[in-house]
């Protein structure tokens, strides 16, 4: 994914609220959860991988599902609400939004892929088996969408966006998109050409939303 971007120059994934250990133990959990799932996951085997005791993940966390949802309040806070302000702050436009969103998207892709692909294959895992953090992985995806479907609706008031789509339909396409670029991305790390790839997402989304009327080659991202 594209460094970039001088909205996000650094790992963002630590929180405010720890210090080094409770950071530390936030880590060696979402890596947990990426190799063994939410389920299969036990506070020993984050307890393990971090080399601390069970004494200092309690001290820090209620529980197991006390830590998902710090993680998916961390993903909410560091990552989107952070997007939805650095596209805000955008004057040019719907097409300087669009450009913005890929640009800060890839990006923080590139230097906080854990947090990126924990959320989306804890999301999976999660949202239809009735527990109860689905209803808040369910609030922050609505926040996305709704964010993006705005962008949308003023798109296809400029008349930059092509008319016939469904704004919030769109907006749900895009996440879907999105979540699919970063999880290939992550599995094949090392071996995709990061700027082709940007640069391939970018011409796809584009091709597929842009108004007949505008080039999207003369889209500056």
């Amino acid at each position: 994914m594209s460094r970039n971007n001088s909205a996000v120059r650094k790992k963002t994934t630590g929180s405010d609220d720890y210090d080094y250990t409770g950071n530390r133990i936030m880590e060696h959990a979402r890596n947990q959860f990426l190799k063994k799932g939410y389920h299969g996951t036990t506070i020993d085997d984050i307890t393990r991988s971090a080399r601390l005791t069970k004494g200092s993940f309690y001290w820090y966390f209620k529980s197991k599902e006390d830590m998902l949802k710090r993680i998916l309040l961390d993903f909410e806070h560091l990552f989107l609400d952070k997007l939805i302000q650095s596209i805000s702050a955008v004057e040019e436009g719907t097409l300087g939004k669009i450009a913005k969103f890929v640009r800060f998207t890839s990006a923080f892709a590139y230097y906080n892929p854990e947090l990126c692909v924990v959320f989306t294959t804890l999301s999976g895992e999660l949202v239809g088996t009735r527990h109860k953090i689905e209803t808040e992985i369910r609030r922050i995806y609505k926040k996305y969408q709704d964010f993006l479907a705005e962008i949308m609706v003023q798109g296809i008031k400029e008349g930059v966006i092509k008319k016939d789509l469904n704004p919030d339909l769109v907006a749900s396409v895009i996440i879907a998109f999105h979540n699919g670029i970063l999880f290939q991305w992550f599995m094949n790390k090392g071996r995709i050409d990061e700027r082709a790839y940007v640069d391939t997402f970018k011409r796809v989304l584009l091709k597929g939303i842009i108004s007949e009327s505008i080039d999207p080659h003369g889209v500056k991202l």
